[in-house]
């Protein structure tokens, strides 16, 4: 198979998507921890998942395989194969963030992480069994499982900064590294399939990656425009002011005093 038919400038491309799908998913991941209602969290969160799994996974790998063609015919897709792995990507991240939640727990991280990494690692699975030509594909395991393995790596840097750490340069750095433990992955998994071409086989069924790009990526590109939009209207709650509230004199005598509260406004 040769990977860079179209050169490498696919791979440029692929590689900036994963990097804006992490950066909008990270950040609306932070904006989940200042939202004061679990509905809101919920939606911050899942904007995320879309972001982080649809759009900085799953679609960086769809526009890799632009590029991949094979000596004899061409390659097709199973389109309901891609669209699962699709689904897939986005429910795993949503299903980590979930689990590993807001807290530093082992646990819950470990959990979230096994998931997440899981999850991702069977979503490049199935894109890559999508794969069709003419005569046969085979998919090396040991190759799938190394780059789940590395998919449970980036997951867990993820959720482990996520808990940990809110402002934004950092979480733009772990955008960078997921961006291209994403790429690593993808290659890692793609070695590993073989196609024997036989053209004396019919063409297989299937769609034409170059068919569904333009509203995929229509699609995915438009789908960040809406968590974009809400993180730059939310509110910084993070900077918001505590107010304060008079508290009642201990003794009769003592003059009133003011403490902070505990729950910030909003």
């Amino acid at each position: 198979m040769n990977y860079f038919t179209m050169g490498t400038w696919v791979l440029g491309l692929a590689a900036g998507i994963s990097l804006a799908g992490a950066v909008v998913g990270l950040a609306c991941v932070r904006q989940s921890t200042l939202s004061v209602t679990s509905r809101f969290r919920l939606v911050w969160l899942t904007a995320a998942a879309v972001s982080l799994g649809g759009i900085g996974t799953w679609l960086a790998v769809y526009i890799t395989m632009l590029g991949v063609g094979v000596p004899v015919g061409e390659i097709r897709y199973d389109v309901t194969r891609m669209v699962i792995s699709a689904v897939l990507a986005v429910a795993a991240v949503l299903a980590g963030l979930l689990i590993s939640g807001q807290l530093t727990e082992p646990a819950r991280l470990a959990g979230g992480t096994a998931v997440m990494g899981l999850g991702l690692g069977l979503t490049h699975y199935l894109a890559m069994g999508a794969v069709r030509v003419q005569g046969s594909v085979e998919t090396n395991l040991g190759a799938a499982a190394g780059a789940a393995a590395l998919a449970v790596v980036a997951s867990l840097g993820v959720l482990w900064t996520t808990t940990r750490f809110h402002p934004l340069p950092i979480l733009v750095g772990v955008a960078v590294l997921y961006a291209a433990a994403v790429v690593a992955l993808h290659y890692l998994g793609l070695a590993g399939v073989r196609v024997q071409v036989d053209p004396a086989v019919l063409q297989p069924d299937g769609e034409d990656l170059f068919t569904l790009f333009v509203p995929v990526f229509a699609l995915g590109t438009l789908s960040l425009a809406i968590p974009i939009t809400a993180i730059l209207v939310a509110p910084d709650r993070s900077r918001s002011p505590r107010p304060t509230v008079p508290a009642q004199p201990d003794d009769a005598g003592d003059p009133p005093r003011r403490r902070n509260s505990p729950f910030p406004v909003g």
